[in-house]
């Protein structure tokens, strides 16, 4: 069981930290406005959407968006839509793009076999071109931003704003990578995920030593996954030792660790933390992790379709505000539609 680093070991990792890398400055406003995409394009009604919503970004002219992933339906095949996600990025630019990846476009590739051939996609193999084509340059290079990307997993970043931490990590759908495991051999796969999973622990531990050296105001974090509800009840705080092709026989929770050690460094930090992630549809800003002062957003995106023909979720792009001394210290809104997200955590019947 991974669990959060003792007080006393943080302190020793900031000195560290403090002797290699630009720390942030003390303090803040505590406050940021920023868009978040994700969980789309999935349809030509989504294309239609970002087409609306690039010019209304650039017309917001926020410090950076966040991207949570799925640039991609579950259903395309992987490849050129990388080339579709690199013309949003440039379209957005000069505003950075901060980009976490998801699940559609790395771990659900093997579901296909690549095309002109008879052999499934490796996802692992995937991850390493998003890695080359997305990450092989900073996302940011303004100074103040004090911008860096963790050695061995660069699409885990971090950077200062607002006198906050930000921080992605590499946390996707299908149960974090270790579920449908069909293009790569299951050992190979397990240990990657194991590796993935070590770096992301020492990724959200340095944020939150960063975040308690520099005084910081809060501490915002960026994934893909839905680690609450895209969890098989029955496997719940179950950690995950394998990867396999099949889970039904073998129940396990591929989120356990960060979802475990979460709470215990917001506690220990004290000041407002912020999730944000994508992977699923119900658009929420929702505050129920222990402790109170963990705040979490499920962005918009991730449009699906009952039988009856209903649409689910909200077809749009996030606009948000965090102020940490407010009453609601994180809003959003609908950028494109202006809908208000719910305020619930959503049920496995809700369909927005």
């Amino acid at each position: 069981m991974i669990r959060f680093v003792p007080r006393f070991f943080v302190l020793v990792l900031v000195t560290a930290l403090s002797a290699c890398v630009s720390l942030p400055p003390e303090g803040g406003s505590g406050r940021a406005e920023f868009v978040v995409i994700g969980d789309t394009p999935y349809s030509a009604s989504d294309e239609a959407m970002l087409v609306t919503a690039i010019p209304k970004i650039k017309a917001l002219n926020p410090p950076f968006v966040l991207h949570v992933g799925d640039i991609q339906a579950g259903k395309d095949v992987c490849g050129a839509p990388d080339d579709r996600f690199a013309a949003l990025v440039e379209a957005l630019r000069p505003i950075p793009v901060i980009y976490t990846p998801g699940d559609n476009e790395w771990t659900d590739c093997d579901r296909k076999e690549m095309p002109g051939t008879t052999t499934r996609f490796s996802e692992l193999a995937r991850l390493d071109i998003l890695r080359s084509r997305f990450f092989a340059v900073p996302a940011m290079t303004d100074p103040e931003f004090h911008y860096v990307q963790q050695a061995g997993q660069p699409e885990n970043a971090r950077f200062a704003y607002g006198g906050m931490v930000w921080t992605t990590l590499n946390i996707s759908g299908t149960n974090n990578g270790r579920d449908f495991v069909m293009g790569d051999g299951l050992v190979v796969a397990a240990r990657a995920a194991e590796a993935r999973e070590l770096a992301n622990v020492g990724w959200l531990n340095e944020a939150f030593a960063v975040a308690a050296a520099r005084k910081a105001r809060g501490v915002v974090i960026v994934m893909q996954a839905d680690m609450v509800t895209e969890v098989d009840p029955k496997a719940y705080g179950q950690p995950c030792f394998d990867a396999v092709a099949d889970r039904r026989m073998r129940p396990c929770d591929g989120f356990y660790p960060i979802r475990d050690m979460l709470p215990a460094l917001a506690k220990n930090f004290g000041k407002p933390v912020f999730l944000i992630h994508g992977d699923t549809g119900p658009f929420r800003v929702m505050k129920g992790w222990a402790p109170a002062t963990i705040y979490e957003l499920n962005a918009a995106g991730d449009v699906w379709y009952r039988d009856s023909g209903e649409m689910c979720a909200v077809r749009d792009v996030t606009h948000v505000w965090i102020d940490v001394d407010a009453a609601e210290p994180l809003r959003a809104q609908g950028l494109v539609t202006g809908e208000i997200p719910a305020t619930t955590r959503p049920t496995a019947d809700d369909c927005k």
